[in-house]
This record gives structure tokens, sequence and C-alpha cells, in this order.
């Protein structure tokens, strides 16, 4: 891919996107310029985002935030979405020796971590939701996408990410019972978020989450059966942090090594 993209004699970039970067589409109301057309036409930034959705797929959910966003932009794409593309290609060439480290002699326990960036995509208002799965090792599960409903409240946005989360434990649950391996406990799910975690907790009918959808409510459900265990976990040790925003140097490289992200 650093060949094919021109990227041989590029610097390496210590993270895949800019902490803080927002990218937007461009206004639909003003049509682009005969140039730019002719740039869109012979850049194959489609192409970029769906090999680097690959890797990030496959065994490298630090790219996933930046990949997911990346993806937002396919049909309306312009150079300043394709450097935020170049720019985590150059990351990758940067952190080759790195890879996803799986095993271990500690005992196989499925721990969790939910996180959502409240409102984070600008040009919808919604929610960026993430979530992240362990067996004691590097992480074998993870997802990072856009939120379908607008939330209007950080509690809401981070209550839809634990509902995502759950439908996910139940299905790990089911597999390892499946390969022999019965959860003798529930499944501790990390939250960084109060609210949404008395939320989870609590069967009681509140008249300030009556707009919540009933479907989201069903993380309720595996709490009451003892299948999910919703814990309070430090926004700085939320490992699905990674998943939902742009991080700084330092912050990101330490949440990456708890991915089990490190040299080969």
């Amino acid at each position: 891919m650093i060949e094919r993209f021109g990227q041989t004699d590029a610097h390496p970039c210590d993270t895949p996107m800019v902490a803080g970067l927002q990218l937007r589409r461009p206004d639909p109301s003003t049509p682009p310029s005969s140039e730019v057309s002719a740039w869109v036409d012979r850049t194959p930034f489609r192409t970029l985002v769906g090999s680097l959705n690959y890797i990030a797929v496959a065994t490298r959910p630090d790219i996933a935030f930046a990949v997911g966003r990346l993806a937002a932009f396919l049909d309306c794409y312009r150079p300043e979405h394709w450097s935020a593309g170049i720019r985590v290609l150059r990351y990758l060439k940067g952190t080759r020796s790195l890879c996803l480290t799986l095993g271990g002699t500690s005992s196989i326990r499925l721990i969790g971590y939910s996180d959502s960036d409240y409102a984070n995509c600008v040009d919808t208002s919604r929610s960026i939701g993430g979530y992240c799965f362990s067996l004691s090792s590097g992480a074998i599960s993870w997802s990072s996408k856009k939120q379908r409903v607008v939330a209007d409240s950080s509690c809401y946005a981070e209550y839809i990410a634990l509902h995502e989360a759950s439908h996910e434990t139940t299905f790990l649950r089911q597999l390892l019972v499946g390969l022999g391996f019965l959860p003798d406990r529930p499944t501790p799910l990390h939250c960084d978020n109060d609210a949404a975690s008395r939320l989870a907790e609590d069967q009681t009918g509140h008249p300030s989450v009556k707009h919540i959808q009933v479907k989201f409510h069903s993380v309720r459900q595996l709490v009451e059966e003892e299948s999910l265990k919703v814990t309070r976990v430090r926004s700085a040790d939320n490992t699905a942090d990674i998943l939902t925003k742009p991080l700084g140097r330092s912050d990101f490289q330490r949440l990456r090594q708890y991915l089990g992200i490190r040299p080969g």
C-alpha cells in the first residue's frame, strides 16, 4: 500500500489522525469547479479507504475510528479528506513493527469497554460509538461507527453505545460456550459515564428517559439476568476511547497498548 499510493519516501506519523480534527462534507449547494472534479476523477480515495478498512477490520483496531470517519466521504471527498487518509497510511508505515498480540498465561475472561463521543459528527450531530472486547489479552472484537440516531445528551449517547456493546457481549458469550468455555460470572462492560451506568442498572422508569427508544433498554435485561455487569471506569482508562475520537500522541499510544497492539 505504501508503494501503491506513493508514500515510499513519506515521513511516518505518530497518530492516524490529528487530535481534534473535524472533517466536513462539502457544501452541496456549491457545485465543485472543473479543477476539483478532475482531481476527484483521478484520485483513488475509495481504493485507499477500502484498503485501510481491510487492515482496520482484520488486525489494527487503532485505525478503526479514522477509517470510519473517512468512509463517510466516499461520495464527496476533497483534498482534505485525501490528506487525512494518507496520514493514516503514513501512521501505518511508521508502526509496521506493531501487531495485535493474543494469548498469554492469564486465565480466559471476557472483558469489554464501551464509549461514545457526543455529537462528534459536525454534519449530522450524531455521536460516534465504539466498543472493544478482550480475553485477558489483546482485543478480539471491536467497533467504531456513527450512531444511527441523534442523541440529545451524552448520557443517551453512552447508553446507545452500551446497547451496541451488549449485543456483542451476548454473541461472544454464546461463542465461548460453544467452544467449551462457560462464563462463570457476568461479563464486565466498562463505561465512563455514571448516568448511563445507573440507567442500565435501574429498572425504574423516569420521566427524563421516556424518549429513549425501547430497544436500547435491552441492556437492562442482560444486567438483570446477570449476563452483563456495567462497571465504572475512569475516562483515561477506557480503552474504547481510542475508537470514538482522534486523540493526542500520549493518550493514543497508551490506549493502543491496552488494545494489545505491541511490537512483534
